[in-house]
């Protein structure tokens, strides 16, 4: 789109989770997931998830006042938690962390293909992510029950998933497994 073709009478913004009139600088454990483009499965790939890994235990190197919490690569997703203090001069908001983890992992991804000698035709992540605010100590443990507990269950769905295909390979073929 060109700019001469933008008419903010008939730009409509995608909804937003986030609060209205609240400072996403301010201190607190913020959980969030960032989802790949089109749920992808790229961070199986070896080098990926060690990007991912790398990127995320960097922030506090780059934010000195990000501290982690629980964090999980799932297939197509990340969950973590991060704490911010937004005492500190020039904190950064959770969106600008965010941003900057995305970016860098990005380059990474965006380096594989290279390496690989394949052509990048898709971004890597799906734009914005997920946030949920920490309102208290159990919201807190629930969420890192959530996170820990996530590859266990995506196991699990998976493994359900294969038997109902072979329940159903297996009345399709007559009862033979």
């Amino acid at each position: 789109m060109n700019r001469g073709s933008f008419d903010p009478k008939t730009y409509v913004r995608r909804n937003s989770n986030r609060l209205p009139s609240y400072n996403y600088r301010s201190s607190g454990a913020y959980f969030i997931t960032i989802c790949t483009e089109k749920r992808q499965r790229v961070l199986e790939i070896p080098l990926m998830r060690t990007a991912v890994f790398e990127q995320w235990h960097h922030l506090p190197q780059h934010f000195p006042s990000v501290r982690l919490d629980s964090f999980v690569i799932m297939p197509d997703h990340v969950h973590g938690i991060l704490w911010l203090d937004g005492s500190v001069k020039d904190a950064p908001t959770l969106g600008r962390v965010i941003g900057a983890f995305k970016a860098w992992v990005t380059i990474a991804w965006r380096h594989y293909h290279r390496e690989a000698k394949i052509p990048c035709l898709s971004h890597l992540w799906q734009r914005d992510y997920y946030e949920h605010l920490i309102r208290n100590d159990e919201d807190l443990e629930l969420t890192r029950e959530y996170i820990l507990n996530n590859p266990l269950k995506a196991l699990l769905r998976q493994e359900q998933s294969d038997e109902e295909m072979k329940r159903a390979r297996a009345r399709r073929d007559g009862g033979r497994p």
